[in-house]
Formats: C-alpha cells, structure tokens, sequence
C-alpha cells in the first residue's frame, strides 16, 4: 500500500513509502511533467554517413569509447552502438550517460543511447540448449 507522507517545496519533489520490504519511492514531479527532447530539424535532415560522421567525432574525445562503433543512428536520435570488448555491468552504465551527455551536449538534445542487443553469453544454457527467440 502506497502512502503519500508530504509534499516538500513547490510541487517539485513527493515522497511516498511503500510499506512492504521498506522500500522508499521518491518522485520528482518537475522531471515528470518535463517533455522528452527530441532531435532538432538539423538532425532529421542530416543524411545517415554525416550523423556518423558527427558521432565519431564525439567518440574520438574519449579513449574509454575506442571501442564503440556506431550500428544506427535514425532520425529519432535513438543511436546504437556495437561494442565488441566485454565491459563491466558496473562501468557500463555510466560510461553510456556520460556519451549520452556529451552527445546531447554538442551534437544534438535529442540524442538517446543504446548499445546493440547481443545474444545470451551463459555457456551453460547453451549447453542446455536453450534458446531465445529474437523478434
């Protein structure tokens, strides 16, 4: 059961607990209600070899995204990127922020990022021969 506590501020931040497992849920209402960037008409205009071209541009700033090569980038800003070295969930997470900042930042405020989805690694249910179907 969910119960609201209090509102601090100017309808910027609720708190609710869910009593359950003492879990805290916090909500930024000035983040709810914001409107998702999308991709500015200079990116939908850009053919698809000079959005890549601008993204390894942005990728050659940083020698931790050598490894990253650019899969797709659509007009929706959503680009996909191919990683053929294996790196750590814990590092991973922030390395894709920190590119996605730096794209928004000098590309376009559009931009999201994605890495490509890869098939299961687990040698064991391999062996089981279990398989996933991909749409």
């Amino acid at each position: 059961m969910i119960k609201i506590l209090k509102e601090i501020g100017e309808n910027f931040l609720s708190k609710a607990r869910l009593k359950q497992g003492n879990i805290k849920i916090v909500m930024f209402k000035n983040y709810v209600l914001a409107k998702t960037p999308s991709t500015s008409q200079f990116w939908k205009n850009l053919s698809n070899e000079k959005r890549v071209d601008l993204i390894n541009k942005e990728l050659k700033k940083n020698k931790n995204l050598s490894a990253f090569e650019v899969f797709k980038t659509p007009d929706n800003g959503q680009i996909v990127f191919k990683v053929q070295k294996t790196i750590p969930s814990n590092k991973r997470g922030l390395l894709l922020l920190d590119l996605e900042d730096q794209l928004k930042a000098n590309v376009d405020k559009g931009i999201t990022v994605w890495f490509e989805p890869v098939g299961d690694k687990s040698k064991l249910r391999n062996l089981r021969g279990i398989k996933f179907q991909h749409d």
